[in-house]
This record gives C-alpha cells, sequence and structure tokens, in this order.
C-alpha cells in the first residue's frame, strides 16, 4: 500500500509543481513586459505570502486537528477556482498588475494549507527512517514538475495567449487535485481527537513545543534562508533574463528549467549527501548555494549563468528537502502540522519583507545585485549551519541511516 501512495503522491506533486511553475513563468514575464517596472515583480512576489503571516497560524492547528487529506483536496480544489477566475479576466480584458497581484495573493495562501497538509500525511503514513527519502523523491518530483512547466511556460508565453496557456495550467491543477482523492489514507488512531482542546490553547501548545525545542529554531532559519533564495530566483529570473541579459521568454523558460534539474538532481543524490556530509549537510549546501549566487551577479555568459542558476537549484533544493527530513523526525507527531505551518511562517515572513526591497533594488540599481545581496545571507547562513552542526540531537539525526 505504501509503494502505491508514494506512486500516487509523487504524481500529485508533479502535476501541481507543473502547473505552478508554468503558472508562474507566464504571470512574472507578463507582469514584466506589460509594466517594465521590478518593483511590481517584487511586490508580487511578497504579498503573495502576505495573508500567510496570518493564515498559517490557523492551518498549522487545522492540520493537526483535521483529517489531512481532505485538506489537501479542498485547497487543491480552491486553486482551481482561482485560475478560473483569473483566466476569465484575461479572456474579458479585465486583467491588471492589482488583478493578478491578488489572484497570487489566494493561491499562495491556498497553497500554505496545500503543502503542510501533505507533508504531515507523509510524515503520518511513512515510518520515520523512510521520510529523507520520501522527501528527496517528492522534491524530485516536485522539480521534475517544476522543470517541464517552467519550459513549457517560457515557450507557450511566446506561442499562445496567457488565456489559453492559464487553461493549460488548470488541467495540471485538476490532475493534481485527483490524484490526492486517489491517495489511500486513515487518519492515525494515535493522533489526538480533534476535539481534544480549544483552537487556541493548542495554537500555544504549539509555540511552547517551539520554545523549548532549541533545534529547531536553528532549522527554520537555514530553512528560511534556503526558500527566500528560492522564491526569489523564481520571482526575478524573469527580470533578470530581460533587463541583465537582454535575453527573450524562451531563454527565460530554459534558465528556470535549469534551476528546475538542479532541483531533480538534488533529489536523486539526496540519500548519497545526507550519508556523505551528515552533520554537515546544511554548511555544504549554504555553500553551493551561496556559490551559484555570486556567478549570477558577476557575469553575463549564459554558460556560467547555467552553471550558477543549477548550482542555486542543487543548494536550495537539499536545504529544503533534507532539513525538512530532520525537522519531521524530530518533531513529536501531533505537532508536525503546527511545525510545517510555523517553519512556512518564518519562510514567508521573510520573502514578505525583502519582496519589496529586493524590487527596489533591482529597479533602482540592477537585477544582479539582488543576487549578489542573497549570497550574503547565505554566507550568514553558513555561519549558523557551522554552529547548528555541533548541536547534539542535529547531529544523532543526521547520522541515521536512511532507508
Amino acid at each position: 500500500m505504501n509503494r502505491l501512495n508514494t506512486r500516487r503522491l509523487l504524481t500529485t506533486y508533479f502535476l501541481y509543481e507543473c502547473g505552478r511553475a508554468m503558472y508562474f513563468v507566464l504571470i512574472t514575464w507578463f507582469l514584466y513586459q506589460w509594466t517594465q517596472d521590478a518593483i511590481y515583480t517584487g511586490v508580487f512576489v511578497s504579498f503573495g505570502f502576505l495573508p500567510g503571516l496570518f493564515s498559517n497560524l490557523i492551518f498549522g492547528v487545522v492540520v493537526d486537528r483535521s483529517n489531512r487529506k481532505k485538506l489537501a483536496s479542498l485547497a487543491g480544489g480552491g486553486s482551481i477556482g482561482c485560475l478560473l477566475l483569473l483566466w476569465g479576466a484575461f479572456l474579458l480584458s479585465l486583467i491588471n498588475p492589482w488583478v493578478m497581484i491578488l489572484t497570487h495573493m489566494v493561491l499562495q495562501t491556498l497553497g500554505s494549507l496545500f503543502r503542510p497538509s501533505l507533508q504531515a500525511l507523509v510524515a503520518e503514513v511513512f515510518k520515520k527512517n523512510d521520510l529523507p527519502r520520501i522527501f528527496s523523491l517528492s522534491g524530485s518530483a516536485t522539480i521534475s514538475g517544476s522543470l517541464i512547466g517552467a519550459a513549457l511556460g517560457g515557450i507557450l508565453s511566446g506561442l499562445l495567449p496567457v488565456s489559453i496557456s492559464l487553461l493549460i495550467v488548470t488541467g495540471l491543477y485538476i490532475g493534481a487535485f485527483f490524484t490526492v482523492l486517489f491517495l489511500s489514507y486513515e487518519p492515525s488512531p494515535m493522533r489526538k481527537p480533534a476535539k481534544a482542546s480549544p483552537f487556541f490553547k493548542e495554537l500555544k501548545e504549539g509555540f511552547v513545543y517551539l520554545k523549548n525545542h532549541h533545534m529547531l529554531h536553528g532549522l527554520f532559519v537555514m530553512m528560511m534562508i534556503g526558500q527566500l533564495t528560492f522564491h526569489t530566483i523564481l520571482g526575478f529570473l524573469s527580470v533578470y533574463t530581460s533587463a541583465y541579459l537582454n535575453q527573450t521568454s524562451t531563454v527565460y523558460g530554459f534558465l528556470d528549467a535549469a534551476f528546475s534539474i538542479g532541483g531533480i538532481t538534488a533529489g536523486m543524490v539526496g540519500t548519497w549527501w545526507w550519508l556523505k556530509w551528515k552533520n554537515h549537510l546544511a554548511l555544504f549546501s549554504l555553500g553551493m548555494m551561496m556559490g551559484g549566487l555570486l556567478l549570477l551577479g558577476i557575469t553575463k555568459n549564459l554558460l556560467i549563468v547555467v552553471l550558477g542558476v543549477v548550482l542555486v537549484g542543487l543548494g536550495t533544493s537539499f536545504v529544503r528537502a533534507l532539513l525538512q527530513s530532520v525537522q519531521q523526525m524530530a518533531t513529536d507527531p501531533d505537532f508536525h502540522g503546527r511545525m510545517a505551518s510555523f517553519r512556512m511562517l518564518c519562510n514567508q515572513a521573510s520573502v514578505v519583507i525583502t519582496g519589496p526591497i529586493f524590487g527596489y533594488v533591482a529597479s533602482a540599481h540592477g537585477v544582479h545585485y539582488v543576487f549578489l545581496l542573497l549570497s550574503g545571507i547565505s554566507f550568514a547562513g553558513m555561519v549558523w549551519a557551522f554552529f547548528q552542526a555541533r548541536d547534539p540531537q542535529f547531529a544523532a539525526i543526521t547520522k541515521q541511516k536512511p532507508a
């Protein structure tokens, strides 16, 4: 049954991310070509995560109290409805930058429910020693979807009207919705009853749990840097391609695909990377990410840029997938949903704060300076990772051999 669930889970991640990447490439390219102002791109990236600063606190408790499959299905269905509304706005020529930004805010909020629901479901269904393998495979499936979605988005943005391309995106989301429905899942009897305690009491328990588990603080910081880099690269790669490299949407799609290739590779060799570096896996992952960002900031040579994008894809995927495995292995099952949502709260807050700042930097000084700033942030993360490696619990978990 777990083997069948693994295939269905990977298919869900693939289809969902393929649709998300295609949507993101189409919309960010269209937005910049229309406005010719990177500040709108910064606002688009930033405001997309703004509702998550509030909703994640609620979603964490909801995921721990409720049927995780039903929650993921609800979020997937809501995303389909949102995309249909956006498609209608393009079709009827009612589109403007703020319609795209507001739609993106709703989609990101629904994603903030979809992802922790699936992550908590995985942690509930699979054994602990399976989690590094499952999360690496999930990361590979996710980024494989991103690879294909980004390439399709880059090609179709120059061939078809956005309204037609959005119908393809919606079809991919519909596929992900149905694969979630086909997952075999029964809530674990070991979980607390849904009405065990009042909502705000459970929320408070989550904060107390986080306060008392100091290793999670370091994990959240490092994953926050990985997620900030991931979303900033995705958001500003269209501006970088058009304004800095002076290339077309096809090259943009190719660079986004190269970023995904790095992520796929990370998923395939994630277990090896875990075994090789153990408690230093975060340090070397962040170092790889920093090196790629430096290449993007100092050159316009397309081959070197591709190498930099691949390195950033590798590094961010190692940080996001493997450290997420450490988090799940270190967390009591009753708190998986709340800790996943608290992590996403940290991630999204960093993007909300830096998005407009990076937009201004890109508009006033050049988008390559955004990547140079991120390389400095990554170096600070490496310093944090050096000390995190000495944490006894972190070292004990990362010395375990993944199944």
